[in-house]
C-alpha cells in the first residue's frame, strides 16, 4: 500500500506526541511512502520551533538528536518535486483554496502522485482541515482524525 505522510504524522512521532502510537502504526504498515519535497522542509524547520520556544528546557544535543531521527524516517519516503505540474494541479482544484497554502500544496501532491500511479493512495494527516480536503478528494485517510 502506497501512503502520502504530511508533518503532521512524521512530527508526532519525532516529537512522541500524544497520537505518537498511530502515527508510528500507519509508518509501519504502510509499504511505499510518498510526500512532497516540502515535507523535508517544515519538518526540519517545526523541530527547530519546538526547541527555540523550549530551550530553556532542552540541552543542545535535543535538536541535534532529533534532527538525527527525522532523518531516517525522511530516507524512507519518496518525494515529489514542487514544479509546473503541481501549479496545474493546484490551478485546476479549487477546492484546494479551503485549506493553508501549504496543507492545499500537500494535497495537490497526493492528488498528483494518484494520477501517476493509477491508484488510490492513502493520505495520513493529523490536520483537521486538511484531513477533511483529503475526504473529499476521495482519499483514503487515518479515520480517527481529531
Amino acid at each position: 500500500m502506497t501512503a502520502y505522510f504530511d508533518s503532521s504524522v512524521i512530527l508526532s512521532i519525532i516529537l512522541h506526541e500524544p497520537r505518537h502510537e498511530e502515527a508510528y502504526a500507519l509508518w509501519i504498515l504502510s509499504e511505499r511512502k510518498v510526500s512532497s519535497l516540502l515535507l523535508r522542509i517544515e519538518t526540519v524547520i517545526s523541530l527547530r520551533r519546538t526547541y527555540v520556544r523550549n530551550i530553556l528546557k532542552l540541552d543542545e544535543s535535543w535538536f541535534t538528536n532529533k534532527l538525527a531521527v527525522l532523518k531516517k524516517y525522511l530516507d524512507e519516503i519518496e518525494y515529489m518535486p514542487i514544479d509546473e505540474t503541481l501549479e496545474t494541479a493546484v490551478s485546476s482544484n479549487k477546492e484546494l483554496a479551503g485549506c493553508r497554502t501549504l496543507d492545499a500544496i500537500h494535497i495537490a501532491t497526493a492528488l498528483e502522485y494518484r494520477n501517476l500511479e493509477n491508484e488510490n493512495i492513502r493520505l495520513y494527516t493529523f490536520d483537521t482541515e486538511m484531513h477533511k480536503l483529503a475526504e473529499y478528494f476521495k482519499f483514503s485517510t487515518n479515520d480517527k482524525n481529531e
